[in-house]
């Protein structure tokens, strides 16, 4: 990783909640809210962004974890803003926590955590995975 990346690097993206973002299992819409897994790929793509400019260009992050404390339902239509911060940085470790939010009301906070690699060694652990 470059050196530019620091705790307290902070990156915030917002998204608008979609019909296609409600929970749905085998067709049935069953809120009409964002879905735990939709704030989960939100919060990817914000602890994601704190990361990317500070990458080499033969190196990648990987998610290694990823928790969620859904504590407010996000309705159709609303503004999400999702906020993600370094907290940790440890040998290939970038520990981010993140915070959704309407307004001032928080609905979901959570960690990521990314280990940064080669990228070729990445690519060895998907074709050995693959392989098993």
């Amino acid at each position: 990783m470059k050196p530019s990346i620091k705790v307290g690097n902070a990156e915030t993206i917002q998204f608008v909640v979609t019909e296609e973002m409600q929970p749905q299992f085998h067709g049935v819409v069953i809120h009409p809210v964002c879905s735990t897994w939709d704030i989960a790929h939100q919060f990817e793509c914000a602890a994601r962004e704190t990361l990317a400019p500070h990458l080499e260009i033969d190196e990648q992050g990987i998610g290694s974890h990823l928790s969620i404390d859904h504590s407010a339902p996000a309705p159709l239509g609303t503004t999400v803003t999702v906020s993600a911060i370094v907290t940790e940085l440890k040998d290939c470790t970038v520990v981010c926590e993140i915070t959704a939010s309407i307004g001032d009301t928080v609905c979901a906070t959570g960690k990521q955590i990314q280990r940064v690699l080669p990228s070729a060694t990445i690519k060895n652990l998907i074709q050995n995975a693959a392989s098993t």
